[in-house]
């Protein structure tokens, strides 16, 4: 990475020396003609040197705003920036009073420093750009809750609560949570409490959770899914849910008019879904469905029910 320094020479000692001497500390190679040109050398030089580099600064002052040599210079690193012989052309302007910026440089950003005593953190942002450095942050990772496919009818934190909680019972059976649980089981989707609890009282008019409120505690405890909250989460989340179901409505259809929890140990679901999938077809009315300490019973199968699952089959 190669710049050239265009200044007026009454900028050198004030100004233009020390600074070309802070870039190459920064390992960007400045062409300073105090270092670059020896006696007999042609002034016209300079401007071969200017398209040979990469960048060009502009030392803008009280002085160089009426140099024609420095206006010279800017003219060709213009000409050379079009033609893309130059990458960049970049202004420094030393804002000192009486100073009018030239028009030419309005349509660009520059790099304006109001003390030449103490300009670190401009002389920090002008390197960081010669050396394609962003102050821009780093892109981080999509908010989990993105990843979440929405239950249809349902806002995307209700899909999470009933996500969380659905995965929770698969892995532990037929169990309650208090609040602080699901809490945990969703904060890495950037919920906040108060969504949260909303979301639960609103699964619960919905049937989809059913949660205790005890005297004192301000957040709902034993929240669970219900039957038809599990079916949903199934109907969702699970990826087998559809061979699922023809296997309980096989089972059902060959055991004739009664079944128990055992005859289902073969589907390749968690027992709380196939419970959760056996109660939904008892509530349209397809058969009696009765549950008991460990486990549940199917009794007086009718014939709509027969109908009505087969049509589960096709």
């Amino acid at each position: 990475m190669k710049a050239f320094i265009s200044y007026d020479s009454r900028d050198r000692n004030r100004f233009v020396e020390e600074f070309a001497e802070k870039l190459m500390s920064k390992a960007i190679d400045i062409w300073y003609d105090e270092w670059e040109l020896e006696y007999g050398d042609s002034l016209v030089r300079i401007f071969d040197e200017i398209v040979k580099c990469d960048i060009f600064i502009s030392i803008i002052s009280k002085y160089s705003v009426n140099s024609n040599w420095v206006k010279e210079e800017c003219d060709s690193a213009f000409i050379a920036k079009i033609e893309n012989r130059i990458s960049k052309f970049i202004p420094v302007i030393l804002m000192e009073e009486d100073l009018e910026i030239p028009n030419q440089f309005n349509h660009m950003l520059q790099c304006r420093i109001h003390d030449i005593e103490n300009y670190d953190s401009e002389f920090k942002k002008l390197v960081g750009n010669i050396l394609g450095q962003s102050s821009k942050p780093s892109l981080g990772s999509k908010p989990k809750y993105v990843e979440i496919n929405p239950i249809s009818g349902y806002e995307v934190f209700d899909s999470i609560v009933i996500k969380a909680i659905g995965d929770y019972m698969v892995m532990n059976g037929n169990v309650t949570l208090n609040f602080n649980q699901v809490m945990e089981l969703t904060e890495d989707y950037e919920i906040s409490e108060e969504d949260i609890q909303d979301s639960i009282e609103f699964l619960k008019s919905k049937d989809i959770i059913k949660y205790e409120n005890f005297l004192g505690d301000i957040h709902p405890q034993m929240i669970k899914l219900t039957y038809y909250g599990i079916v949903k989460y199934s109907e969702n989340y699970l990826e087998n849910i559809s061979d699922v179901i023809k296997d309980i409505v096989s089972i059902i259809l060959n055991m004739g008019r009664q079944a128990s929890e055992k005859d289902f140990e073969e589907v390749p679901a968690p027992m709380v879904v196939i419970e959760a999938i056996v109660e939904y077809f008892s509530k349209l009315g397809y058969f009696k469905f009765k549950k008991h300490f460990d486990g549940f019973m199917i009794y007086l199968l009718n014939g709509n029910g027969k109908r009505q699952l087969k049509n589960y089959l096709d």
